[in-house]
């Protein structure tokens, strides 16, 4: 074959082959963009979340029930694709973290609804020890004590919790 007879077939071809291919390429680069944008837009939310979570954890004497919103649209919405697997990763052991924290909160106020619709006789003391005096603050029933017990307890795991978010949230890496 001669060049003579090849490029009028090329001369038809190679323009609307370079059109699609420039057409592909505009819309991966629009696509990247959005991705890209999507991104910063679901980090941010993420971190404004995390910081009331953070802000709440011991903001009350009682158990509160930490918001996980954005995270859960996050995973339903596949915004998760978007995040490195390291930062997936440890945003993912927070909250499963903050979800247990949750689900202890909302034990805690069943058992306190319990406690304060019972009728039972109040016997157990709830002291105050200072030095060697105790001082009786008030006759509590079993459940009051025990949701006083449970809430207590959930109090420490908060402690940690929130250290652990705020440590979270300093990591400038992530939230860029």
């Amino acid at each position: 074959m001669e060049w003579e007879s090849i490029l009028p077939v090329l001369g038809s071809f190679l323009p609307p082959f370079f059109g699609v291919l420039a057409a592909f390429m505009l819309q991966w680069t629009a696509k990247k963009y959005d991705r890209g944008k999507d991104r910063k837009q679901f980090l941010q939310e993420t971190r404004k979340e995390l910081e009331a979570c953070s802000q709440g954890l011991l903001s009350s004497p009682f158990a509160n029930i930490l918001p996980i919103d954005m995270w859960e649209s996050g995973k339903a919405s596949g915004f998760l694709s978007l995040i490195s697997h390291e930062v997936k990763f440890q945003l993912a052991e927070i909250y499963f973290r903050i979800k247990c924290h949750n689900y202890e909160a909302e034990k805690v106020r069943d058992v306190d609804i319990i406690a304060q619709t019972e009728n039972g006789k109040k016997t157990t003391n709830l002291e105050l020890k200072g030095g060697e005096q105790t001082i009786p603050l008030r006759e509590w029933t079993k459940s009051e004590k025990f949701v006083h017990y449970l809430a207590v307890e959930l109090r420490k795991g908060d402690q940690k919790l929130k250290k652990d978010i705020d440590d979270l949230l300093k990591q400038q890496k992530i939230w860029n």
